[in-house]
């Protein structure tokens, strides 16, 4: 039998005795640069650390992810697939047009503030272009389209024209960002809004967004 080659060994060989596979060694880097990133900060998550907390070697990942760069956008990416479940759980307990639409908001929110430094790293600029990584591109796009179809009930719910859902949209994504941007920087956040309720915080902007867009005229 042949003996395998470093390749083979750096794909397989975990140092806590466990083997990863060569399809899901990619998968375990990204779950544990994600831990990583979420009890450490990002000043703690490259590769030789992913690499080390999944047990293998250093450049083990570097097939996968080619350097940092790669690596931020696929726990990014993760990052889109865990908010894009959350939207649709939260869907899955409304029966209304404007609960729905709520419900999807709130969790955008909510997602921003059980996991500040995945957030940041989805939303901030330690990935420049993220349109060259098809795999965040993806995730990020089917996230927004959930909220975009809520949009566009909501509308047609008020007997609007769903015409206007593009901008509705921009308008609905820019309220939840701006929420959830204000209550996870409290640092440089009004007093009075980061150390009020945050759900109640966000209720009262997207009460005002959805009696916005349920006011738009026909055209």
């Amino acid at each position: 039998m042949s003996r395998p080659t470093a390749k083979q060994r750096d794909a397989n060989h975990d140092a806590a005795g466990r083997n990863y596979h060569h399809g899901n060694l990619r998968d375990a880097v990204v779950q544990c640069g994600l831990r990583l990133l979420e009890t450490d900060g990002l000043a703690a998550l490259t590769l030789r650390g992913a690499a080390r907390a999944a047990g293998v070697t250093q450049t083990a990942p570097l097939h996968h992810f080619g350097n940092k760069l790669g690596l931020f956008a696929a726990i990014a990416a993760e990052g889109f697939r865990q908010l894009l479940k959350a939207r649709l759980d939260a869907l899955a307990r409304e029966q209304t047009e404007a609960g729905r639409l709520q419900a999807v908001m709130h969790a955008y929110v909510s997602f921003a503030l059980h996991h500040p430094a995945l957030f940041g790293l989805m939303f901030g600029p330690q990935i420049p272009n993220k349109a060259k990584f098809p795999e965040l591109e993806d995730a990020a796009t089917r996230s927004y389209r959930v909220l975009e179809q809520c949009v566009a009930d909501y509308l047609r719910a008020c007997g609007r024209p769903t015409g206007s859902a593009r901008k509705a949209t921009l308008a609905a994504w820019t309220a939840c960002h701006g929420i959830a941007t204000i209550l996870v920087d409290r640092q440089n956040s009004p007093y009075d809004l980061t150390r009020r309720n945050p759900a109640r915080t966000a209720d009262d902007v997207f009460e005002i967004l959805l009696a916005g867009i349920a006011a738009q005229q026909t055209e």
